[in-house]
C-alpha cells in the first residue's frame, strides 16, 4: 500500500451532487482563493475568500444579495448585516 500523500494541483475544483449540479467551488482569482457553496438551485449562498486585505465570509440570500458579511483586515474585524434590498442595516465598525 502506498503511504505517500496524493497531491492534486489545479486552479479550480467543482464539487457536484449526484445529479451533476455544482454544490461547491474552490477557485483562485487574481485577488486570492475563494470557496463558494451553492444551494440546490445552483445559487451561491456562502462565500469564503482570502483577499489581500484579509479573510472575508459572505452569506447570500436566495436572490443572490449579501445579507451578512464578516471580514478581518489590518484595521480590525468588520461585520455587516443587510436587508432584503441589499442595504446595510447594521455594521461594526
Amino acid at each position: 500500500m502506498d503511504s505517500e500523500p496524493k497531491v492534486i494541483r489545479a486552479t479550480q475544483f467543482i464539487l457536484e451532487d449526484k445529479t451533476g449540479k455544482p454544490r461547491a467551488m474552490l477557485t483562485t482569482t487574481k485577488d486570492g482563493p475563494m470557496l463558494h457553496l451553492f444551494d440546490e438551485t445552483g445559487k451561491s449562498r456562502a462565500g469564503l475568500s482570502m483577499l489581500k486585505a484579509g479573510p472575508e465570509l459572505h452569506l447570500f440570500d436566495e436572490t443572490g444579495k449579501t445579507r451578512a458579511a464578516l471580514g478581518v483586515s489590518k484595521d480590525g474585524p468588520r461585520l455587516a448585516l443587510s436587508d432584503a434590498n441589499g442595504k446595510v442595516i447594521w455594521s461594526q465598525p
